[in-house]
């Protein structure tokens, strides 16, 4: 009978405590924490089109919780530029030509420094606008915002902030540049024989009408030297031939001299996309000089990338159907 009433007891504490967690973790379940939406790193990424002189994306601050909450919860943000010095050292430690910048207040807005999530709603989001034209591929732009006051709810410690990262892209290419194959010669002026160039040539987007790239198979490398040095615009017109081939206008990056020669109907320096009978492609096709030290060289290449269409850039650009 002892042990029976030691049992009961036991069981009766037991309840106690099971009641006692239960309430807790119910109050738990039904407590409502937000947060901004984001990657596991904080950040948000977005490439937006230099075709386009806006385009808006959001912030979005999420509301956890069984319930969406009753009331509506009010949360300010502000900027905050030491996001990207923490974020910087976090990731490049002493490599500063790989820091990110905040972006520039000019290519930017936020339309309000204020999100506010409706009563019964789990979701406030923000518009930001985006002016592309001048950014660089070269520069990895945050937009640097924090929580600093908010009502009505509770704050995700790790959720509090947001480093909203912005690249760009054309109609041939993006921030992070994209490798077109090149099949050519080059040939050492004045009388060298052609040598046959086959090979890998990343191409940047530059401009809405514009691309950065190498001579010929000069190496790529982002240091701000070597670009300065050796890389080239090409400007490619809007407007399109009799047959779909636009006009290509090849120009120094800054201290490369670079001139090119219209005179060959098999490299007439012209862009289109070309359809060969077997696969379609984003072709350059190029002839010109250029000087790297006291060695001038003639090009002659094919510069090409597989061609997959995108509505949001390619619009204006038709499919050249030759077989070569």
């Amino acid at each position: 009978m002892k042990h029976k009433c030691i049992i009961l007891a036991a069981l009766a504490a037991f309840s106690i405590v099971s009641c006692n967690d239960k309430e807790v973790f119910e109050k738990e379940q039904y407590k409502n924490i937000f947060g901004f939406v984001s990657e596991s790193d904080n950040t948000k990424k977005m490439t937006v089109s230099l075709h386009y002189e806006t385009t808006t994306t959001y912030m979005s601050l999420s509301m956890g919780g069984t319930k969406a909450p009753k009331n509506d919860v009010k949360i300010n943000i502000v900027l905050d530029s030491t996001l990207v010095d923490e974020y910087n050292k976090a990731n490049y430690d002493v490599d500063v030509e790989k820091y990110a910048v905040v972006m520039p207040a000019d290519k930017y807005e936020i339309s309000s420094m204020t999100c506010v999530i409706k009563s019964g709603e789990v979701l406030g989001t923000i518009p930001v606008t985006i002016h592309p034209a001048g950014l660089s591929p070269d520069k990895d732009y945050i937009i640097p915002v924090r929580v600093l006051s908010y009502d009505g709810a509770e704050l995700h410690p790790d959720k509090s902030s947001l480093l909203l990262k912005i690249a760009i892209k054309n109609q041939w290419s993006n921030s992070s540049g994209i490798g077109y194959q090149m099949v050519g010669n080059r040939k050492l002026l004045p009388d060298g024989s052609p040598i046959n160039m086959p090979g890998t040539k990343t191409i940047h987007c530059w401009t809405a009408n514009s691309v950065r790239m190498m001579p010929g198979n000069e190496t790529f490398s982002k240091d701000k030297h070597t670009l300065e040095a050796k890389a080239m615009i090409a400007y490619i017109d809007a407007a399109a031939d009799a047959k779909g081939y636009h006009k290509v206008t090849l120009k120094p990056y800054r201290d490369i001299k670079v001139t090119q020669l219209d005179d060959d109907p098999e490299y007439p320096n012209v862009y289109g996309i070309i359809d060969d009978g077997y696969n379609t492609y984003k072709t350059f096709l190029l002839h010109y000089k250029y000087q790297i030290g006291n060695d001038v060289y003639e090009m002659r290449e094919e510069t090409r990338f597989l061609y997959s269409e995108d509505k949001e850039v390619d619009e204006g650009f038709t499919i050249i159907e030759t077989i070569k």
